[in-house]
């Protein structure tokens, strides 16, 4: 058996040291993709003076349910329930929105063209990285300054690119590539609502959670804005 120099094994100790810390640099930013589940949210509404009457019906906890390139979330208060569903991969959004106190239940699918004229309403935010991290449920996030040209409002949001999950209505406004927001300011039919991810949750999501019964009427983009008196 040939057997190695002195020089060379101490250079193969060093390649192996060397190959191990790759190794494990690579394992440790791995990003997780999580493909079906549940995001749990905490929510702060900053509802206008005009509309506090509202504010104790809206809820402090919603689930955002998701899989593959869908997802839904589903508001109720004491008033009326919302469910909003989206597949940004397709450019699909349908909008459910069931009134008890009319007895109605209405349902839009949002045309290409619809959703062009929904851009005039969408914030328009510019982020600025910072240089702060910090520990969020065992993913590393990093802060940036953010600031919404419509409102003239200025926050701070989180992101994570430790992990991947498909974007949804909470998280639509801001880019996959800062990652996925862990803490953030969101907007929801206009009211800004600040949003924290409580808990990510690896579950099969219900059946019918991307869909609708047919009890729903279906109405157009155009019929919900006069109804709503916009």
């Amino acid at each position: 058996m040939c057997k190695l120099s002195h020089q060379t094994q101490i250079n193969m100790n060093k390649f192996l040291v060397g190959l191990c810390f790759v190794l494990v640099t690579i394992s440790t930013f791995a990003q997780e993709k999580i493909s079906e589940g549940i995001v749990v949210y905490s929510l702060e509404w900053e509802v206008p003076p005009q509309a506090q009457a509202m504010a104790s019906s809206l809820p402090s906890e919603l689930n955002v349910y998701f899989k593959g390139d869908s997802s839904s979330m589903k508001i109720e208060s004491q008033f009326f329930s919302s469910k909003s569903i989206l597949n940004m991969a397709k450019e699909y959004e349908r909008l459910l929105l069931d009134i008890p106190m009319a007895g109605k239940k209405y349902s839009v699918i949002f045309t290409p063209a619809d959703q062009e004229k929904m851009l005039d309403v969408m914030p328009q935010m510019e982020l600025k990285a910072s240089t702060e991290t910090k520990n969020i449920l065992g993913y590393l996030a990093k802060k940036y300054e953010v600031s919404e040209s419509k409102t003239g409002k200025n926050f701070t949001a989180w992101f994570t690119k430790d992990v991947s999950i498909t974007g949804n209505p909470m998280s639509r406004f801001y880019e996959a590539s800062y990652g996925f927001p862990l803490e953030f300011l969101s907007f929801q039919n206009g009211i800004p609502v600040r949003a924290v991810v409580k808990e990510i949750k690896k579950v099969n999501v219900p059946a019918g959670s991307f869909g609708a019964d047919k009890d729903y009427e279906e109405i157009s983009y155009s019929q919900l804005m006069q109804m709503s008196g916009r």
